[in-house]
């Protein structure tokens, strides 16, 4: 017997070492952060919200390399929480799984698992163009404007034709309502949200541009127990099962004229709303015709160790007077982060970082993403050694009004400044203070109140990449 295990543990070894390997090399990337915040915003009503706390992140993508031009990509975010918060373990009888909204904090951070792998995928660099395949980047096109870089479920196809020109194309998923897949539920056929989407890009040196279009079909709403009607977020006729689907074109243009730096970038939605029964006690069941634009200009211009520049944002809002929605703030879109989450332009107005964590200091519902809104701001800079010091002054004010007994449009004036010191080559520590000077759009015209009218951030960040 014991010859016989040795000569079986022999045969083992012999084939596991004979095996070819799965992976020839494995790469590792990613970032760690701790920030801490402090928050303020006052107003009438005894409008009064205050709060401070330390938050991190750390996050790990691996590559594992299995042949020459084949990897499999994965990412994952561990211990994304504020320091000292136990809502995340959710109630003692569930401590191995967060609730989906933290208790007490509806409008705040939702934190994240302990660990929580965000991204699989293959990429595959094959003589016909590189493709991704599986739960990868995505959201990401031309500027940082529009863009809100999140994990998506996808198909991803691109190839270079020449060293100038490359095409590409692209569909993922969304949302899959397929009542088989969800056990029977009592849920709408075909009630899924998928798009395809088809580049063209040129660039040189200098000079960048390139085209986007998308056809995008969103039939989640008739998917009846996703969304209450009886919130505030989402407006009633979402339970009379509406399908939207329609054409987003957006072009950008980069370029660099010397010192000076130009950029643009421009989104178009066109589409319909339509339902499958028409009410006539909820006139909100009419079919409607969509049609929304968001325009991004930028230029800055280096002179030695300084730098200054300007910008300007549009995202049309909803006229309410019309029977077509024509507003970046229409709920769909306004889940869908219209106008991008990526790209901070302050950092109070239309911040992710603050509707993440501390919730909507506004009380007004802006969310992350630049929406219904008329934005303007210059901003200014200077480099020394490793210090990198950063000031811009803004001004906003809605494309249309929001509520009946608004007093005006004025989002207000925003005042923020920023030092970031290069520790070393992979560590970094940004401060920054921030203050928003509310405007009348934030005020009650019926008894003259202003829910907010000052808001301020302090914030610092010590981030390590690796």
């Amino acid at each position: 017997m014991k010859k016989l295990w040795i000569v079986l543990i022999s045969l083992a070894l012999v084939a596991a070492f004979c095996m070819p390997a799965s992976a020839v090399d494995v790469k590792f990337s990613g970032s760690y952060y701790v920030a801490g915040d402090y928050y303020n915003a006052d107003g009438d009503n005894d409008w009064d919200f205050t709060t401070a706390f330390f938050r991190q992140r750390l996050r790990v993508q691996t590559e594992f390399v299995v042949s020459p031009g084949l990897s499999l990509i994965t990412r994952f975010d561990a211990l994304e929480k504020i320091w000292g918060d136990q809502n995340w373990t959710g109630p003692e009888s569930n401590v191995a799984r967060r609730p989906a909204h933290v208790p007490g904090k509806e409008n705040g951070a939702l934190e994240q698992e302990n660990i929580e792998f965000e991204q699989a995928y293959i990429q595959y660099m094959s003589k016909v163009g590189m493709w991704w395949i599986g739960y990868a980047p995505h959201d990401f096109w031309g500027t940082t404007f529009g863009d809100s870089t999140q994990t998506q479920a996808l198909i991803q196809w691109i190839l270079p034709l020449n060293q100038n020109w490359v095409i590409g194309a692209k569909y993922f998923k969304t949302y899959e309502g397929s009542s088989s897949l969800f056990n029977g539920y009592d849920r709408a056929n075909d009630s899924d949200d998928n798009a395809y989407v088809g580049i063209a890009m040129y660039k040189t040196q200098d000079l960048e541009g390139g085209l986007k279009v998308a056809y995008r079909r969103i039939a989640n709403f008739r998917d009846g127990e996703l969304y209450d009607s009886g919130s505030s977020m989402y407006p009633p006729w979402l339970d009379d099962e509406p399908t939207i689907d329609g054409w987003l074109l957006t072009p950008y243009f980069i370029g660099q004229f010397g010192p000076v730096k130009v950029q643009g970038e421009l989104e178009y939605w066109n589409g319909d709303m339509k339902f499958d029964r028409e009410l006539e006690s909820n006139p909100f069941t009419k079919d409607k015709k969509m049609e929304m634009l968001s325009v991004y200009a930028d230029a800055t211009v280096t002179f030695g160790p300084a730098y200054a520049g300007g910008r300007f944002i549009y995202a049309s809002g909803d006229d309410p007077d019309t029977n077509k929605i024509e507003g970046s703030n229409f709920a769909p879109f306004w889940e869908a982060n219209w106008g991008g989450k990526d790209l901070k332009q302050t950092l109070i107005l239309w911040n992710e970082d603050v509707t993440n964590w501390a919730g909507d200091l506004t009380d007004a519902g802006l969310g992350p993403g630049v929406k219904n809104a008329y934005f303007y701001q210059i901003y200014g800079g200077y480099k020394w050694q490793d210090f990198d010091f950063f000031a811009s002054v803004a001004y906003a004010q809605a494309d249309e009004y929001v509520w009946d007994d608004q007093e005006d449009k004025d989002y207000g004036w925003e005042f923020d400044a920023t030092a970031t010191y290069k520790i070393t080559n992979n560590l970094s520590y940004m401060v920054g203070v921030g203050y928003l000077k509310a405007g009348d759009f934030f005020k009650d015209k019926d008894d003259g109140d202003q829910w907010v009218d000052d808001v301020y951030v302090v914030t610092n960040k010590l981030t390590l990449t690796f």
